[in-house]
C-alpha cells in the first residue's frame, strides 16, 4: 500500500551522520513485508542530520548519544538548533533557535496535546515518549503552513501504519534501558495483522530517582511515567486505511526549579483517522481525522517532598479536540498541491487550594478558567521548473477566537473575548546541481500568530505576533563527506515578552539570526568523524537589549566506529558562555536570571549486534563528572525562578537493549 506524505521533493537528502556504512533501520513493524527479517543498523546516532531544506528526520529507535531520551523535550536537545529547559529529571520546554512554547508546533500522530499546567510543567513533548513512535519529523522555520502557523518550526512524532500479506504475522520492537541513579527504561510495540486489518499495542515504562551533579549534590529531579497505545487498522481494499487510536498516560516528577511537583500527568486521547489513496488521475490521496486530547493534571508542594508549613494544590484540566481535512493533488505539468482544513478548540479549567484544604483538592470542583478556538485554511503548491529546480510555496489564514471564562483572567472579565484572522505563508526556490552532490535553497516565510493560554493568562489583550524570515540552506551529499549548512534572518513584529509579575507582558519588536550546521566525513569503510554546530543571536529592538532567552552557541565533535558486529565512539560537545541577557524576561516557560558560563562535556558508547536482529549498547555522559547548567531553564515568570541553577546530572553509565522482530 502507498501512502503519500506531501509532495515527492528531489532535495538530495543526507544520511544520518555515520551511518553511511551501515544498513538503514527497519522502519517500525512494517519492515517485515518485504519477507526479510528485520535488523537494526549497527551504529549509534549522534547527531541527526539535515535531509532536506530545513527538515530532519530520524529514528527514535536507534541507539544514541548522549543517554537515550526518555521524553520528546529530552530527545530533540540532541539535534542542532534545539535546546531544552532543566525543569527536574523530566518534562523539559524545547526550544527551536531559541522558540518554544507556541511558537513552536509539536504534534503526536498528527494531534496538538495541550498541557494544563499554567507554568509548563506538562509540555507535549511530556507526554512523547521517543521510542513509541517510529520516526520524529521537524521542519526548521516558517517554511511550511500544513500544520499550523509557527515561527520556530514543527515537530511531529509519528506513528507508520504497518502492512501485513498473511494472516497472523506478528512483529515488534522490545527495548530496556538501564543507568545511573536508578533509571530504567522499558518499551514494547507488538502489532500482527493481515491484508484486512492490523491491530497494535504500545506500552512504555520510565523511572528515576534524583540525580547528583558533578559536585555530588543532589537534585530534586526523581519521575515515574507509564504510557499505553492501542491502535487498530482496517483495510477495506488496497487503497483505503481507517485507523482507531487509543492513547492512556500518566506519571508524577520532582521539579527543583520551583515549589511544587506535578503529582499527575494524566492524558487521555482518542483519533480516528481515514486515508483513501487514487481517487481520480489528478486526486491522489485524501486524508481526513477527528481528535480529542483529555489532560488532567495535578500539582502540589507535600507529596514529593518535606510538606512545608503552607501546603498547596493547584488542578488544571485541559481538554482539547478537533479535526483536520486535506489532500494531495496532480495539477497539470507536474504541478502538486497540498491543501485542506483543520479546527481544534480547547477549554481550560482549574482551581487552587491553600493551607488544610489543599489535601481535600478531591472534593472541590473546577472551575473554568478560558476557551481557545482556531479555525485554519492552508494550501502548499509545488512548482517543477525542470528535472532539478522547483519553487514551493504556501499560504495559511486562521481564525482565532479567545474567550476569558473567569473574572480576573489577565486583567480580563468573564466573557471577555478577543478575536483575529492570521495570515501565514512562504516562498521558496530549490535547486540541485547537475555535475555535483550539491543542492541548494532560499525561502521567505512570514507567520502569524495569536497569543496562547499562557501568554493571555498574564495580559488578555495581546496584538498577533508576526515573525517575516529569510531562511536559505546548502548541502553536500558526495560518497564520503556529507554535511550542510543553514542560516535564517528574521524581524518579529509584536513579539510577545513575557515578564515577571508586576512588570506588564507586552509586544515589543524583536530581530533574530543564526545558523546550524552538520556533517560527516567517512575516513575509511569503518570510521566516521561527524560534526555539529547552532549559532543564534537575538534583539529586543524595542528597548534596545538582548532578547531575553537566546541560547548560546553550541557545537559537537565525534567519531564513530562501525565494522561487522560492533560499533563505538564519542562525542564532545562545547557550549559557550552567555552574557546577553535581559534578567526577569523572557517566555511562558522560562526567564532570563543571570549569565551563564561555558562548559564542555565528553560521552562515549560501545557496543555490539547480537543474532541479527538486537543490539547491546552501553555508555557513559558527562565522563569527567563535570558539574555545570544550562542557560534556557530556571522556572516561570508566574511561579518564580529558582534561588541557584539546576544543575545538569554528573557522570552516568547507562546500557541499552533493543530487538525487532
Amino acid at each position: 500500500m502507498k501512502h503519500s506524505h506531501g509532495f515527492r521533493c528531489r532535495w538530495i537528502p543526507l544520511a544520518i551522520a555515520g551511518a553511511a556504512a551501515a544498513p538503514v533501520a527497519a522502519e517500525g513493524p512494517s519492515a517485515s513485508q518485504a519477507g526479510d527479517p528485520p535488523r537494526l543498523a549497527p551504529v549509534v546516532v549522534t547527531v541527526p542530520a539535515m535531509e532536506g531544506p530545513g527538515r530532519v528526520s530520524t529514528d527514535p529507535r536507534q541507539p544514541r548519544l548522549p543517554l537515550p531520551a526518555h521524553d520528546g523535550g529530552a530527545y530533540l536537545a540532541s539535534i542542532p538548533g534545539f535546546v531544552t529547559s532543566r525543569k527536574g529529571g523530566t518534562s523539559g520546554d524545547p526550544a527551536l533557535r531559541g522558540l518554544g512554547g507556541s511558537r513552536l508546533s509539536l504534534l503526536l500522530d498528527d494531534d496538538p496535546v495541550l498541557g494544563g499546567c499554567g507554568g509548563r510543567m506538562d509540555p507535549p513533548t511530556a507526554y512523547a515518549y521517543p521510542q513509541a513512535f517510529d520516526r520524529i519529523e521537524v521542519s526548521k522555520g516558517p517554511q511550511s503552513v500544513r500544520h499550523g502557523a509557527v515561527s520556530g518550526g514543527t515537530v511531529r512524532f509519528e506513528r507508520d501504519a504497518p502492512v501485513f500479506t498473511e494472516a497472523g504475522e506478528v512483529t515488534g520492537f522490545a527495548g530496556l534501558t538501564v543507568g545511573r541513579f536508578d533509571r530504567t527504561d522499558l518499551v514494547a510495540d507488538v502489532a500482527t495483522g493481515s491484508s484486512a486489518g492490523y491491530l497494535r499495542a504500545i506500552g512504555t515504562f520510565s523511572d528515576q530517582d534524583d540525580y547528583r551533579d558533578g559536585d555530588g549534590n543532589e537534585v530534586h529531579s526523581r519521575y515515574s511515567r507509564w504510557s499505553g497505545t492501542g491502535i487498530a487498522g482496517w483495510r477495506p481494499d488496497e487503497q483505503t486505511l481507517i485507523e482507531f487510536t487509543y492513547d492512556r498516560s500518566d506519571a508524577e516528577a520532582a521539579y527543583d526549579d520551583r515549589g511544587m511537583d506535578g503529582v499527575r500527568f494524566d492524558r487521555t486521547g482518542y483519533s480516528l483517522a481515514l486515508t483513501r489513496d487514487d481517487l481520480a488521475p489528478w486526486f491522489e490521496t485524501l486524508e481526513a481525522r477527528v481528535f480529542r486530547n483529555e489532560i488532567d493534571h495535578v500539582m502540589d508542594n507535600y507529596t514529593l517532598r518535606e510538606p512545608p508549613g503552607m501546603p498547596m494544590v493547584s488542578y488544571p484540566e485541559r481538554i482539547t479536540e478537533g479535526a483536520r481535512f486535506a489532500g494531495d493533488f496532480r495539477l497539470p505539468r507536474d504541478m502538486a498541491l497540498h491543501a485542506g482544513f483543520d479546527y481544534s478548540r480547547n477549554r481550560h479549567s482549574g482551581n487552587r487550594l491553600m493551607g488544610p484544604d489543599a489535601f481535600g483538592w478531591r472534593d472541590v470542583a473546577r472551575e473554568d478558567t478560558a476557551r481557545f478556538r482556531d479555525a485554519g485554511v492552508f494550501g502548499e503548491l509545488e512548482i517543477p521548473l525542470d528535472a532539478r529546480r522547483r519553487v514551493v510555496s504556501g499560504l495559511r489564514v486562521d481564525r482565532t477566537r479567545a474567550e476569558a471564562q473567569r473574572d480576573g483572567f489577565g486583567g480580563a472579565s468573564d466573557g471577555d473575548r478577543e478575536r483575529a484572522t492570521a495570515t501565514s505563508g512562504f516562498l521558496r526556490y530549490e535547486q540541485e546541481q547537475a555535475q555535483r552532490p550539491l543542492a541548494w535553497h532560499v525561502g521567505v516565510g512570514r507567520s502569524e500568530r495569536a497569543a496562547d493560554f499562557w501568554e493571555r493568562r498574564r495580559v488578555f489583550d495581546l496584538d498577533t505576533e508576526v515573525l517575516t524570515q529569510l531562511d536559505m540552506g546548502i548541502a553536500w551529499n558526495g560518497s564520503r563527506l556529507r554535511a550542510s549548512l543553514s542560516g535564517f534572518y528574521g524581524e518579529f513584529d509584536d513579539y510577545i515578552l513575557v515578564a515577571q509579575p508586576g512588570d506588564r507582558t507586552r509586544n515589543v519588536g524583536a530581530r533574530t539570526w543564526g545558523f546550524e550546521a552538520d556533517g560527516a566525513w567517512e575516513m575509511t569503510s569503518a570510521w566516521t568523524l561527524n560534526a555539529s554546530a547552532a549559532w543564534v543571536r537575538s534583539e529586543n529592538t524595542t528597548d534596545d537589549v538582548p532578547l531575553a532567552q537566546t541560547p548560546p552557541a553550541e557545537a559537537t565533535l565525534g567519531a564513530e566506529y562501525a565494522s561487522g558486529m560492533h560499533f563505538g565512539g564519542l562525542q564532545v560537545r562545547g557550549v559557550m558562555r552567555q552574557d546577553r541577557i535581559h534578567e526577569d524576561h523572557g517566555t511562558i516557560y522560562s526567564l532570563d536570571t543571570g549569565e551563564t558560563s561555558g562548559f564542555a562535556t565528553v560521552a562515549l558508547y560501545g557496543g555490539v549486534e547480537l543474532f541479527g536482529n538486537s543490539q547491546l549498547t552501553v555508555g557513559v555522559d558527562n565522563l569527567f563528572d563535570r558539574s555545570y547548567s544550562e542557560h534556557i531553564q530556571r522556572g516561570s515568570a508566574e511561579l518564580g525562578a529558582a534561588t541557584r541553577p539546576v544543575n545538569e546530572p554528573g557522570r552516568t553509565v547507562w546500557a541499552q537493549w533493543n530487538v525487532e522482530f
